[in-house]
């Protein structure tokens, strides 16, 4: 495990780890969720290495190791993750493995925002894990109240207070900039998320979400509040390839647990289960 700093075209510096086998045949860009460590993760990339993949994991631009040393004079956007961030990552693996497959992991957000780099044809595959359109309305009950909660009463007035929205000492998810989180609320609050009229073309760039060269391969489960059956495919219906695109729903009785939920798939009782099948899906895009 190599820890590293790798810079964006704007100049920003993003912390990230290299997992290395002896001899990788394919590097992986591991992207996290919104709000997440990427020490979280680090139990799932351990095992891509055991089966001979490279993996370079990272935290976005304004959190955790990513963070500047003010965050109440932060002024990155959520935008930024998938213009700025990702790309950066990935021109690193393309510099430093020039000959490997190089595809993408990505929970959440990290499963979104790959339309948005403007070296996507660098990669081979994607698999997107627990990824949808955020879409508040179609939330469970009690999950929209703490959203709402979250973006229009917390939001404001850690905002108020601090500068920035400071949710890790409330335990709800690490600190963020205040624009990450108000780019986030907008987005929650329609259908489409960011692919909206409001945003799209807009404030949001097109990008190449209607052009895309590689297989996609997306996972959810049924207990989700976010990813759910109502709004992965409102998330879905926006990625347009030239290969496959395959969605499969997950069912916790299935794998012998009560809960998967958002952040369940990295978990290491999953190992030979949830893991493997993102592995298999890895395997074949090479």
């Amino acid at each position: 495990m190599q820890k590293l700093k790798i810079k964006c075209e704007d100049g920003v510096e993003l912390s990230a780890v290299l997992f290395e086998p002896q001899k990788p045949k394919a590097a992986v860009q591991l992207c996290i969720g919104t709000g997440a460590k990427k020490e979280f993760y680090f139990p799932f990339a351990r095992f891509l290495v055991e089966h001979n993949y490279a993996v370079c994991t990272f935290e976005y631009r304004g959190t955790c190791e990513s963070a500047p040393a003010s965050m109440k004079d932060c002024n990155y956007n959520y935008i930024e993750y998938g213009t700025q961030d990702m790309p950066a990552v990935l021109e690193f693996l393309d510099k430093k493995y020039p000959h490997l497959p190089k595809l993408l992991v990505g929970h959440s957000v990290g499963g979104m925002n790959f339309g948005l780099m403007p070296n996507y044809q660098k990669l081979g595959g994607v698999v997107a894990v627990g990824s949808g359109s955020g879409y508040w309305r179609n939330m469970p009950l009690g999950y929209r109240l703490q959203t709402l909660f979250f973006f229009h009463i917390f939001r404001p007035i850690s905002v108020l207070l601090t500068g920035y929205v400071a949710a890790k000492r409330f335990g709800i998810m690490e600190d963020l900039p205040r624009k990450v989180v108000k780019d986030w609320a907008d987005w929650c609050s329609v259908p489409n998320y960011f692919w909206d009229e409001r945003f799209f073309g807009k404030t949001i760039p097109v990008g190449h979400y209607h052009e895309l060269t590689f297989p996609i391969a997306h996972f959810w489960t049924i207990d989700d509040p976010i990813a759910n059956e109502k709004n992965v495919p409102l998330l879905l219906q926006n990625f347009k390839t030239t290969k496959t695109l395959t969605s499969e729903k997950l069912i916790p009785a299935e794998f012998g647990v009560k809960k998967i939920e958002h952040f369940g798939f990295f978990k290491k009782q999953f190992k030979d289960t949830i893991w493997t099948k993102i592995l298999n899906k890895l395997e074949e895009m090479q």
